[in-house]
């Protein structure tokens, strides 16, 4: 009593998927019921549809670990050959289902006259004929294992296929026939699917318009930013924006977690893995800051790159940038006025034109709080002043509490003219006055500026095993302070940042370490992490650039 026909599908055999395979812009992974840490995934996609099914027969798409989605098709009551409880997959619009992995249960047990339960595996369309059906298991075939008509493990997914994925529980046999369990040989089937790691090709590239910024205007100085719209229409979302100087990676970033949907769970086939169809948004908004004191000052290649979630890229700027960070101050008044009134003579202080073309406050990282400031010394008649005395002083968050240090003293020469260099430091207040008496600054003569500096934080992440995570890092300024600053560690929690453990303080000479041990559950999950130090009298709040990681 034979009764299913055998399609010429290769046989019952898993189709796998090497995990070694390379990666390459286009594809990305949807991730359903149970992430790679054994995290609960959700199970956008799939819905379930009946056809005929008797008295029991049911199906469901929840799912997580230990709980699969199922189609069983019930012969308490008889159904028809045709009958079918069949769990489907639907791609994102935009994306098609080139591959992947299932790990499956498929049961097509018992017979009658002419039918017998069936359990059967298609792509891409729900047709029973060679082209779509790639598994199948029910009586009369080759076993699917262990001499039964069950099968359970792996199912490999055909690659390039498009369409869908089905896993029907039916009846299958004669038409005219039934499957009906009463008696000794009944039929029947169950499809139980425990996870899917779902491989889908999506050609769209992202773009990037409206470019606006400071670090688009000539002389960008300090932490300069860049605004600029990306998009990604039909596609996965904008996953991360890369900002190249003169070749080299100056910042990347994800814009927006979109609530955790954007953050990649894991990785295989090469390709990166969410849980949700749409996991990253499809237009963003982007702000991103770049410290430039680190460049020479001067012409400077820039490349925006834009990366959607299936590591589609497109370069959407390529242009050239200017910075002046040392040869510009932004923050000396804009008029010269006189020096200190006293014993000495009262000359002003003209400022030349790169000096005084910068501002009343600046802003810089500690590497770049090095200042150069020139200009010119004349008398009350305007003839220039030979062989004066110019100083520069400071006055900081240092005890005591308003204390003055000269950094720097010069002369004018034959032309008037002087050069001043202040050397790295905190925030501070700074003077410039003639003469050659510090005490002159504190009467509120001469040309100020304030500078505020921040730290320069850096952070490495290492995951040595064990669910362990090493931070280390240093935190570059000077003074330090007393008591000496704290750097806090955050993760990325959806949108926001929270804190990993508790707050260390830096060494003597700015190092810290600090180990955590994550829980089991995170193995191999990939998190952001960060490091923060709080702001004092001294500087304002620093962060360290954003690092990932796997749990390991």
């Amino acid at each position: 009593m034979l009764i299913c026909t055998v399609l010429a599908t290769g046989g019952p055999t898993a189709v796998t998927l090497s995990a070694g395979a390379p990666a390459y812009a286009g594809q990305w992974v949807e991730v359903s019921c149970v992430n790679p840490s054994q995290s609960a995934a959700p199970s956008e996609g799939w819905t379930s549809f009946a056809a005929g099914g008797g008295y029991g027969s049911n199906s469901g798409t929840g799912c997580g670990p230990g709980s699969p989605m199922y189609a069983i098709l019930s012969t308490d009551a008889a159904v028809g050959v045709g009958s079918a409880e069949t769990l489907q997959f639907t791609p994102p619009p935009g994306s098609r289902l080139v591959g992947g992995a299932t790990d499956v249960s498929m049961y097509a047990d018992g017979f009658g006259y002419n039918a017998s339960g069936t359990a059967v595996a298609y792509s891409p369309e729900y047709a029973y004929n060679g082209t779509s059906v790639f598994f199948q298991c029910a009586h009369g075939l080759t076993p699917c294992a262990n001499g039964t008509n069950d099968f359970a493990g792996v199912l490999g997914i055909p690659g390039g296929r498009g369409g869908n994925l089905y896993l029907s529980a039916g009846c299958g046999g004669e038409g005219g026939q039934a499957c009906n369990s009463g008696g000794s040989e009944g039929g029947w089937s169950l499809v139980r699917l425990w996870w899917a790691n779902l491989l889908l090709e999506s050609s769209t590239a992202p773009s990037g318009s409206g470019f606006s910024g400071s670090l688009l205007a000539p002389g960008a100085h300090g932490t300069a930013d860049l605004q600029l719209s990306a998009t990604d229409p039909s596609g996965p979302g904008v996953y991360l924006v890369t900002l190249q100087i003169d070749g080299h990676t100056a910042y990347q970033g994800t814009p927006d977690g979109n609530a955790g949907h954007c953050v990649a769970v894991g990785s295989a086939w090469g390709a990166w893995m969410f849980d949700y169809q749409q996991p990253c948004k499809q237009a963003e908004t982007v702000d991103v800051p770049l410290d430039t004191t680190g460049l020479t000052d001067g012409p400077h290649t820039l490349k925006v790159i834009v990366t959607d979630a299936a590591q589609n890229s497109s370069v959407v700027y390529d242009g050239t940038i200017t910075t002046a960070n040392r040869t510009t101050v932004s923050a000396l008044l804009s008029s010269p006025l006189a020096s200190t009134p006293g014993s000495e003579p009262s000359y002003a202080i003209v400022l030349d034109r790169p000096t005084e073309a910068l501002g009343r406050h600046i802003r810089r990282s500690f590497l770049g709080s090095a200042l150069t400031l020139s200009g010119e010394l004349r008398d009350p008649s305007g003839v220039p002043v030979l062989n004066a005395t110019i100083s520069l002083v400071a006055q900081d968050g240092n005890p005591p509490a308003g204390a003055l240090i000269v950094l720097a003293r010069t002369s004018s020469d034959a032309a008037g003219q002087w050069v001043l260099h202040a050397p790295t430091g905190p925030s501070r207040l700074l003077r410039i006055v003639s003469g050659g008496a510090a005490r002159q600054a504190s009467l509120g003569g001469g040309v100020a500026l304030t500078e505020t500096v921040s730290p320069i934080l850096g952070l490495r992440v290492r995951t040595p095993g064990g669910a362990r995570l090493v931070f280390s890092g240093h935190l570059a300024i000077s003074p330090l302070g007393a008591p000496r600053p704290l750097v806090i560690i955050e993760t990325r929690a959806g949108p926001a940042w929270e804190g990993v453990g508790t707050p260390v303080r830096v060494a003597r000479d700015g190092s810290y370490r600090f180990v955590y041990r994550s829980s089991p559950l995170t193995l191999g999950r990939r998190f952001a992490f960060r490091a923060v130090t709080p702001a004092t009298s001294l500087w304002p709040t620093a962060t360290s650039r954003v690092r990932s990681a796997v749990v390991r």
